[in-house]
């Protein structure tokens, strides 16, 4: 009886040792779980405090209402919430969510935020009342047991000490930017770090315009001149962008002798040259841009070979030449190798044929001497001359099968095999080669379809933001009228 309480005390007290599960059931879906997930992956750059693109992320309701492009997410469906469409996204992705350089989100943490947004994206409520499957429970109990740290706000006393004069020429720039329709805002919150985008107006931003950032050219980081009208005399202005990191270039007129302009930048790690007519020789001139990691060249004049170079001048450079229709070479191989299959083909076709002739000659002589001399019994002595003919057939036959080797080895030649092999190989590569030519047909047809909804999309966007102003423009003259219907009345 002692020993068996003591084992039972014992192994109660081991496995007490063990670490507990975590049980997600009656934790709170969003406040316990979702809410720290996005406070430590997010609300770095869409807190409270000047949140990027106006989009908080600090609450529920914040987040429903969402920012410049609407809300993040839509309660009940995931496949239409921006927030997950832009954590799927490629992390090459300028519109990947977070930023490359950001801790990223996991998998147990995508699945749970899947779980909330798919259950109603609601405020309350335990993961329980929500019911989840087998992988939505295991996601919420591993993101329970294993809860990212906050990153937190950078402490004032903590954070980069800015010139106000430097301070004061960024807001004057940022409004005047603002009023052309582009783009100039903060990174994330509490950084002097700005981004720039031309999206909205690339049809008129040229060099002259890309002057006007030349004051605060050491505060942009990230700079978006895509299907903008720059060409290599604005790129002398990019060049004293001395921390820009990320630079977009595609679709414009630059060409090798602009990429000169680029040569300082040495923080530069993205560049996105793609539609543009750079060639080898201006690729080549990056070489000395050793943080570089991802350059995109498609459908430039750039070749395998001169990316080649450039790889082997940065190690670890991702360099994007894009989409190449294949080369259709079965047919050079079929041949190749059906030319030493014909050369052996005749070596035994000559020992077997020589050797069904040879006997056959022998035995038809043969037969035709005694039957003469049959005939002639009575005459014997006048008939002696008869008695040599069979002598005479009998060598005469043996030659006429010696030519058969010499044409047998011309048969391989037309071997219906090897024939029928090569034509199906042929028919296959054109029927390959028609493929590829229809894919790339697809693909330039795909790529206009996005400049084209890219276009769209930046007409309604500037349409939104004039209806925004001019809202905000009545709302305060309705204010105004108000204060001085009031003031009339007292």
């Amino acid at each position: 009886m002692k020993r068996t309480l003591f084992s039972g005390l014992f192994f109660a007290a081991a496995f007490s040792a063990l670490p507990a599960r975590a049980d997600a059931t009656k934790s709170q879906l969003y406040k316990d779980l979702v809410a720290p997930v996005l406070e430590a992956k997010c609300n770095k750059c869409h807190g409270t405090e000047k949140p990027k693109g106006k989009l908080s992320m600090v609450s529920v309701e914040a987040i429903l209402k969402g920012g410049n492009e609407g809300p993040a997410v839509v309660a009940g469906k995931v496949d239409e919430s921006p927030l997950l469409q832009r954590v799927f996204l490629p992390m090459s992705d300028d519109e990947h969510m977070p930023p490359e350089d950001k801790e990223q989100l996991t998998e147990q943490e995508t699945a749970l935020l899947s779980f909330w947004i798919g259950s109603g994206a609601k405020a309350t409520g335990t993961v329980a009342e929500f019911k989840p499957d087998e992988k939505a429970l295991a996601a919420a109990n591993h993101v329970l047991g294993n809860l990212p740290k906050a990153a937190g706000t950078v402490a004032k006393a903590d954070a980069p000490k800015v010139d106000p004069a430097m301070e004061k020429l960024v807001k004057e720039t940022i409004g005047r930017v603002e009023k052309t329709g582009a783009s100039l805002m903060a990174i994330a919150q509490d950084t002097p770090e700005l981004r720039f985008s031309a999206l909205n107006v690339s049809k008129e931003f040229n060099d002259d315009k890309l002057a006007e950032l030349k004051p605060i050219a050491s505060q942009i980081k990230w700079m978006d001149l895509a299907r903008t009208q720059v060409t290599d005399k604005g790129l002398a202005h990019v060049a004293g962008m001395a921390n820009l990191s990320r630079l977009h270039l595609e679709n414009t007129a630059v060409t090798d002798a602009g990429l000169d302009s680029l040569k300082g930048l040495a923080n530069l790690e993205y560049l996105n040259l793609y539609g543009t007519q750079i060639s080898d020789a201006g690729l080549a001139k990056l070489s000395e841009l050793k943080n570089l990691k991802k350059v995109f060249v498609w459908q430039s004049k750039v070749t395998d070979a001169g990316a080649a170079k450039l790889a082997a001048a940065i190690p670890g450079i991702d360099i994007n030449t894009g989409w190449k229709e294949p080369q259709a070479q079965p047919v050079a191989l079929a041949a190749n190798t059906t030319k030493p299959a014909m050369a052996a083909a005749p070596a035994p076709a000559p020992a077997a044929k020589p050797a069904t002739p040879a006997p056959a000659p022998a035995p038809k002589p043969a037969a035709p001497a005694p039957a003469p001399a049959a005939k002639p019994a009575t005459p014997a002595p006048t008939t002696p001359a008869p008695a040599p003919k069979p002598t005479t057939p009998a060598p005469a036959p043996a030659p006429a099968p010696a030519p058969a080797p010499a044409a047998a080895p011309a048969k391989p030649a037309v071997d219906p095999m090897f024939q029928k092999a090569v034509t199906e190989v042929e028919a296959a590569a054109t029927e390959a080669a028609k493929r590829a030519a229809q894919a790339k047909t697809d693909f330039d047809t795909a790529i206009k379809a996005v400049e084209e909804a890219t276009k769209r999309a930046e007409a309604l966007k500037v349409s939104s933001e004039k209806a925004t102003a001019v809202a905000a423009e009545t709302k305060a003259a309705l204010d105004q009228l108000k204060k001085a219907v009031e003031t009339s009345k007292k």
